[in-house]
């Protein structure tokens, strides 16, 4: 990505939709801007926006949108709602080629291009505010259907959240929602004042083995990465790493040392909000966490590990390196673990709710269809997880499919020798 922090401004399109009015005594007011990565909407409202958001997170920045805007022939939107003359709330709606993963039924389709919700959620300056939150939603709901736009994409949407139960009411609008039973458990760590008070909730024991991984990993120590000169090294760092992790053979290279990932470090950087790490052993590169805090919130994005050391646990000895630091410089309030049910979670979390990604189609038999199809073949595959999922032949299958991924990996990279 090419993040630039001074865009040069043109006017954007207005959409002629008539802007969404409430019948309110505080009299909200909508309007919708269209913007691409040349054309972008004034970023005054925006970053006033940003900046007194209760909430936000630092994909919302509009440098951040404009650098990810995809090329996809189709124009993003934001949607600002006003009380009165003020801007209390926006909508950051980006093109996304949805990726809908394997819908059962002829005419349903894996991936679909609609937009995406940026941020994880609204630009708000109260995340509190019933009638702006309605009104945002009942705005997108009219967009959707007037731009025939086949799907809208909210990542980690939070079960309990206040968009969520606006969004519910589109049902009686004629509005389908997939997956319908994707809520799944999102860990936290809401951190006391001290690291005493911290770890002491874990037993004697669990604090003996947890000393005994630190020891039996063998010289080690931990970088932190936040400023822009120390960018360069924990790329070439992370990238090692990266080459060596089984994450890659599965789902692809995930850290390129290229010019669009210094570009967002550079980014987050210049915010104050990089906080990534590295973790050498024996003075060599042995795993990594791309990391972020901002607002309060430290969040636990890309990591990975050298799968030679997987024994010595590498991971989890960097993790609580991570916690310690946490708890001792610029401690956040929350450390959050992303969507995800792993084990390591759940041992070092102490709050936990639900999220999901969730994908909206517009009324119609075609969206109704393709909703239809993803719920079904969720519930087909998680009813086959659940016949064969305590089974030792699925316990070998899923070890066999990550040993064979390694050992492809092992060849890739004596070839390349």
């Amino acid at each position: 990505m090419q993040v630039r922090m001074s865009p040069t401004q043109t006017a954007p399109n207005t959409s002629s939709f008539q802007p969404f009015q409430s019948s309110h005594r505080e009299q909200l007011s909508c309007s919708v801007e269209e913007f691409d990565r040349e054309r972008f909407p004034p970023r005054d409202t925006w970053l006033k926006l940003f900046e007194h958001a209760s909430e936000s997170h630092v994909s919302h920045h509009p440098d951040y949108v404009q650098a990810v805007f995809p090329d996809l022939g189709l124009p993003g939107w934001t949607i600002t709602c006003r009380r009165g003359r003020e801007p209390v709330s926006m909508a950051i709606l980006i093109p996304k080629r949805c990726r809908l993963g394997r819908p059962l039924g002829r005419g349903a389709h894996s991936t679909i291009v609609g937009v995406r919700l940026g941020g994880f959620g609204f630009l708000s300056a109260d995340a509190s505010d019933v009638n702006a939150t309605n009104a945002l939603v009942e705005t997108i709901a009219r967009e959707v259907r007037a731009r025939h736009i086949r799907v809208v994409e909210f990542e980690n949407l939070p079960e309990d959240s206040l968009l969520w139960r606006s969004l519910q009411k589109l049902k009686s609008q004629g509005f389908s929602f997939a997956p319908g039973d994707a809520f799944a458990a999102h860990h936290r760590i809401r951190f006391p004042s001290t690291p005493e008070e911290y770890w002491s909730r874990f037993h004697s024991r669990q604090r003996y083995r947890l000393r005994k991984e630190r020891k039996r990993i063998g010289a080690y120590e931990v970088r932190r990465c936040t400023e822009l000169h120390q960018i360069d090294d924990w790329l070439t760092a992370a990238h090692e790493i990266s080459q060596k992790t089984w994450q890659t053979r599965q789902l692809g290279l995930r850290i390129r040392n290229s010019d669009e990932e210094r570009a967002y470090l550079t980014f987050l950087a210049t915010l104050g909000a990089l906080r990534s790490y590295v973790l050498y052993v024996e003075g060599r590169p042995a795993a990594f966490v791309q990391s972020q805090q901002w607002n309060g919130v430290y969040h636990y994005d890309e990591l990975g590990f050298d799968r030679n050391l997987a024994k010595q646990n590498p991971g989890k000895v960097l993790l609580q390196e991570i916690l310690d630091d946490l708890l001792t410089h610029n401690r956040p309030q929350t450390f959050d673990f992303g969507l995800g049910d792993a084990d390591y979670k759940r041992f070092f979390a102490n709050d936990e709710s639900r999220s999901a990604t969730l994908w909206m189609f517009p009324p119609g038999l075609q969206g109704w269809w393709q909703a239809m199809s993803i719920n079904t073949s969720r519930r087909i595959g998680r009813w086959a997880r659940d016949a064969i999922g305590g089974t030792r032949w699925y316990a070998a299958l899923r070890q066999s499919r990550r040993d064979a991924a390694a050992t492809a990996g092992d060849d890739e990279a004596a070839d390349g020798e």
